[in-house]
């Protein structure tokens, strides 16, 4: 039986692996007909994106905002939830480097100011005003979410307020070791009332609670809703108002922002309309959509880039300013002591 000669087939040709591009090119947002504007469509643009650096996109949007209301922005940004108990996440002395730098690089007589804050000291909050009045003749405040308490006086020191639907202000009731001042001097008055009643016999049933009011903390307490409103009212008239600080709409702004009585809590949110009502200087940001929407990229980029990072603070601008103030776990390796070798037996005398 003869045996046909079967011809060797044709390899394919071998594949080569994927080389990756020598020259790839940077990253940039600058050429995006529309940003990404939900958290979920950010997130999806940086999973196609790969590895870059966030705040390029941030630094975009920043200056697509620019272009739109024709003013220098400056962000202040500090995380206002899921926040680790040891983060300073407040308004405090240490902001003023980073407000420092926002001004010292952004020349003018005009600024936007978008804000987003908890609140944190009044002293400090009094210093950074200073420094942007005595910078600038026009100062707008953009606030995208939450702008309670300290923040909220900061506001009051602005020609205006742009308020997007999710924006809101607070009450600006002090704290005091994160306990409303009003509160401990409720709980004071309270137990001054019940005394009166009761008479002197019921003071020993009442001693305990005496000895954990300090009366300087009466004090202290006094003194810093006087500063509050004093503040309050002085910006209310000299910037955003222009009235004198006697006037009935100024009094008025002044005592239901610090009512701690009428808001019960002082994470209560003062929306929109009630500032509209109250007679403060409201711009609605949804009265211009294309800077709505850019403000709200802005807002969910910021969340988004918490979420990722361990910072709880940024100082931003379009003119070379990006850095914040992040969390720190410090490690301490604990000195294990050298083994002990086993004793010997003690022998009996």
């Amino acid at each position: 039986m003869g045996h046909r000669k079967s011809r060797p087939r044709k390899q394919p040709p071998l594949r080569q692996p994927a080389r990756a591009d020598p020259n790839p090119q940077p990253y940039d947002p600058s050429g995006l007909e529309r940003l990404p504007i939900s958290y979920q469509e950010i997130t999806e643009h940086f999973e196609v994106a790969g590895e870059v650096p966030l705040f390029l996109l941030r630094a975009e949007t920043l200056r697509r905002i620019e272009a739109i209301t024709r003013r220098p922005l400056i962000t202040y940004v500090a995380k206002t939830h899921n926040i680790q108990p040891d983060s300073p996440a407040f308004i405090d002395d240490s902001d003023l480097l980073g407000f420092g730098d926002l001004v010292q690089s952004t020349p003018g007589h005009d600024v936007d100011v978008l804000l987003t804050s908890n609140g944190g000291s009044v002293e400090s909050t009094e210093r950074i005003v200073r420094l942007i009045r005595e910078t600038y003749t026009s100062v707008h405040f953009i606030v995208p979410a939450n702008a309670y308490s300290a923040a909220t006086l900061m506001c009051f020191a602005g020609d205006s307020i742009l308020l997007d639907t999710l924006g809101t202000l607070g009450p600006i009731d002090p704290q005091i070791n994160g306990i409303p001042a009003r509160a401990i001097l409720r709980a004071m008055e309270s137990l001054e009332e019940r005394l009166r009643e009761q008479g002197p016999r019921s003071l020993t049933a009442y001693i305990p609670m005496l000895q954990k009011m300090d009366l300087y903390m009466l004090e202290i307490c006094k003194s810093a809703q006087e500063l509050s409103k004093e503040l309050a009212t002085r910006y209310l008239s000299t910037y955003m108002l222009r009235e004198p600080p006697d006037s009935p709409r100024v009094k008025a702004i002044v005592d239901h922002f610090s009512d701690y009585d009428l808001h019960k809590s002082h994470g209560r949110s003062i929306d929109r309309a009630k500032c509209l009502e109250l007679g403060l200087a409201i711009v609605d940001l949804q009265a211009t959509p294309e800077l709505r929407m850019l403000v709200r990229s802005l807002v969910n980029q910021h969340e988004l880039f918490f979420d990722k990072s361990p910072f709880f603070k940024l100082y931003e601008n379009a003119r070379g300013i990006n850095w914040g103030r992040q969390h720190f776990k410090i490690q301490i390796p604990v000195p294990t002591a050298p083994p002990v070798p086993p004793s010997r037996p003690a022998k009996a005398n």
